[in-house]
Parts: structure tokens; sequence; C-alpha cells
């Protein structure tokens, strides 16, 4: 007998509906996107303008746990192929069993996930956008297109958190400095996105909204999440015990409205959220 448990089907701050199928033998995971257009939130709108993602599409998701199991920096589920469930194809992944009670990366050993954040921008490219390479931009757009991207994302969805802020906007875009190079990395990082063990990320689970782009980009995402003091200071030793530590500085702004725009880590203010401490040191 097949029992089917939904895990998160229908959450708006998800890309999928995530079910659990057990045949009384194995577990798998299917999965599909809940959304049918872009326009569902500024995130996957974002998401598909900037860097040419559509987790619609199940292959390309399919290739994306490839891309990141061969990196081999965490464990990464198997995928089997699509199937048709429920009137519709879902993709087939496997079930990667953890801790039951959840935790969040501050708890972590934040030297080991620096470490494992740098030995991923190890993965250096010459372009953004997937991480297939299927989309490919040139690098030196980037910040052209992010701002295109802002503009397009910010107003529809969240106005009243830039309104009277464009200015300043248009200022740190027309100042931030072509990047140099780009890596791979996900534009929603969460706890949730992996199966945790003994304390510690283990599996990458939730690998759909992965991109190409910026080391600036992803370490500014890591100082929002990371909150100051030790665990953030044992994030960067680690990540400088791989390789070297970029200066954030003239990229914290324009990555910033980046991520506020996509609303990768909620939404505010602007000048409240250009505000925040920045956690993690220079060069």
């Amino acid at each position: 007998m097949v029992s089917v448990t939904e895990l998160n089907a229908g959450n708006s701050s998800r890309a999928s509906h995530v079910w659990r199928v057990d045949d009384g033998q194995r577990s798998e995971i299917y999965r599909r996107s809940w959304w049918t257009t872009p326009e569902v939130s500024a995130f996957m709108l974002g998401l598909g303008q900037l860097f040419g993602v559509d987790p619609r599409d199940l292959h390309a998701t399919e290739s994306a746990y490839g891309f990141w199991r061969e990196l081999g920096v965490w464990t990464v589920p198997q995928t089997y192929g699509l199937t048709e469930f429920r009137d519709a194809p879902a993709l087939r992944v496997e079930y990667v069993s953890g801790d039951p009670n959840g935790r969040t990366f501050a708890e972590a050993d934040t030297r080991l996930l620096g470490r494992q954040i740098a030995q991923v921008h190890q993965q250096a490219a010459s372009f953004f956008g997937d991480v297939s390479g299927q989309r490919r931009q040139p690098l030196e757009q980037f910040y052209v297109r992010a701002l295109e991207t802002v503009r397009a994302t910010a107003p529809r969805y969240a106005p009243q958190n830039w309104a009277g802020h464009w200015d300043t906007v248009e200022r740190v875009f027309a100042a931030v400095p072509p990047p140099r190079q780009a890596a791979p990395m996900l534009l929603d990082w969460n706890e949730s996105q992996f199966v945790w063990r003994g304390g510690q990320p283990y599996a990458l689970v939730d690998v759909e909204a992965s991109a190409t782009a910026p080391p600036e980009l992803d370490l500014t995402f890591w100082e929002l999440l990371l909150p100051a003091g030790a665990p953030a200071q044992a994030f960067q030793a680690g990540y400088r015990e791989v390789r070297p530590w970029p200066d954030l500085n003239p990229h914290r702004a324009a990555c910033r409205l980046i991520l506020l725009a996509l609303e990768s880590e909620g939404t505010r203010d602007a000048a409240q959220w250009l505000a925040q401490p920045a956690v993690l040191e220079t060069a």
C-alpha cells in the first residue's frame, strides 16, 4: 500500500509542492512547482528575469540536483526522472533522513559552513545565469540587468518600501563596479533546504532557486542570515581557510537591493534594509 504525505504543498514561500511517497519498501520525494506564472511573487519573477531560472522546468531542476551533487560539498539526493502524479508531472527525488528537530545556521558549526561556501565559490564562472550554463549572460552586464530587475519587481510587489528611495537606488547601481567572477549560490538559502544530522547541514535537498552569480551577492546574503559576533566571525574564518575573502564594501549596497527586490530574506523599507550592520568584515 502506498502512503502519501504532503510536506509543504501550496506554501507560497516555497517554489514547489513536496510529497513524501512510501510504498512499504522505500520512500521517495515527489516535487513540482505549485505556481503557474512567474508573477506569483517578486522572488519567482526576479529569479527568471535576472537568472533565467524557472522552477516549473523539472528537467532543469533535475540538472541542478546533478550539478550540486557533482560539486561534492554536501550530500545531494539522487533523482529518478519524472513521473505522472496526481494528473501532472513530478520529479522523483531520493528521500534522505535526518534529525527530527529543526536547527538554525547560528547553531551550526559556522566555521565549517564558511569553508563549505568557499568550496562552492571555487567553482568560478565567467558568466551569470543558471547553474547548468544553459542560460548565460555576460558577467559585466550583471548589475545592469540587476537594476532592470529591481525596477521591474520592486514597484509591483512592495512599492511602499521603495517610495522616496529611487534616487538612492540609481546612485548605488551607478557606482557599483562590475563583478570579476561568478559562482554557484542559492537565492533562497534557508535552514529548511538542508537535511540536518548531528546539528549540522548534511544534505542539500532543495536546489530549485540555484543560480550562478557574483560571490559578493552570496556573501552579502549570508551576512543577512548570520547573527553578528561569533557565528559570523567563525564563518568568515572558515571561508578564508579555503580562499581569500572578497571586499564586499563596493558591492554590498547593490547586492542588498537585489535581495530586497527578490524578497529573498523578507521585505522592509529600503533605507532600513541598507542600514543594517555589516557583520562580515572587509577583505
